[in-house]
């Protein structure tokens, strides 16, 4: 009975999870990524794990959800016009390649080290964007010139952290004059691109690993990617209808808020 109950209490915070970040993905492009990691990590550390297995799961399980939400996302961003296709068209193989580089530096990394480097990172890009203005016209010139090299950049970095890559491209196409309407739907697509060659890796990766958990193939768990992938089919559609009615000011408020308390938060559970 007890057995039970926890299984019933964990499918309901894997759902509302992904319910959450179905939401976050319509809402900030993120995929939601930046919320998955560290939820199904806490999630296999407390069924006893270790840590490098937990990470790596975690990763693997996030670039998968991501996938299907930021394809519905973009979706539904792409309705209501506010995708840049001719970005996303000019990116589209350098961030298919670094997102495959991505996938692979994350094998060859210990799974602690990607906690901290994750940390660091979602509370550099918090503060970053928190603070951010709009390029001058020169930097913003510079940054097209090599928009290319951003581009892979950008997904190394996202698939070797399990995110869809928002919490980069979002800032670097405000930085370059895009309304947050625009970021956020150009966004979700850049997730897409990013998670889908990120996660077969990370599946590949996993399949002769020990110790995995049950019902898992490679690094990706079935159960937490069915139930949080329920949760964000539900939820993204709501996170673009609010995205359209609100200030984007105080959308990107909300965002950095959401990054900080995240970073903070695994920064804490590596020191206690």
């Amino acid at each position: 009975m007890l057995e039970i109950d926890i299984f019933f209490i964990i499918s309901l915070l894997l759902f509302f999870t992904g319910f959450i970040s179905g939401i976050l993905a319509g809402l900030f492009g993120i995929g939601g990524g930046i919320l998955i990691v560290p939820v199904i990590y806490h999630l296999f550390n407390f069924l006893d794990f270790s840590e490098n297995i937990s990470m790596h799961m975690a990763i693997g399980t996030s670039l998968a959800t991501i996938i299907l939400a930021s394809l519905n996302s973009v979706i539904e961003h792409k309705k209501r016009s506010c995708v840049d296709i001719s970005l996303l068209d000019k990116w589209k193989y350098t961030i298919l390649f670094g997102s495959l580089i991505g996938a692979i530096l994350a094998q060859l990394i210990e799974g602690k080290v990607l906690i901290i480097f994750f940390a660091f990172f979602s509370f550099f890009v918090g503060l970053r964007m928190f603070f951010t203005k709009p390029y001058s016209i020169k930097t913003y010139n510079f940054l097209k010139s090599i928009q290319k090299i951003i581009s892979f950049l950008i997904s190394t970095v996202s698939s070797l952290l399990g995110i869809g890559g928002g919490t980069l491209s979002v800032p670097l196409l405000l930085s370059c004059g895009r309304n947050m309407k625009t970021a956020v739907g150009t966004s979700s697509g850049i997730g897409f691109f990013i998670s889908l060659p990120a996660a077969l890796i990370f599946l590949l990766a996993g399949l002769n690993v020990e110790d995995r958990p049950q019902y898992s193939i490679g690094f990706i768990s079935v159960i937490p990617f069915f139930l949080i992938t329920l949760g964000t089919f539900v939820s993204v559609p709501m996170g673009v209808k609010i995205m359209h009615n609100f200030n984007d000011i105080l959308i990107r408020r909300f965002f950095c808020v959401l990054i900080l308390i995240s970073a903070l938060k695994m920064l804490r559970d590596l020191i206690v």
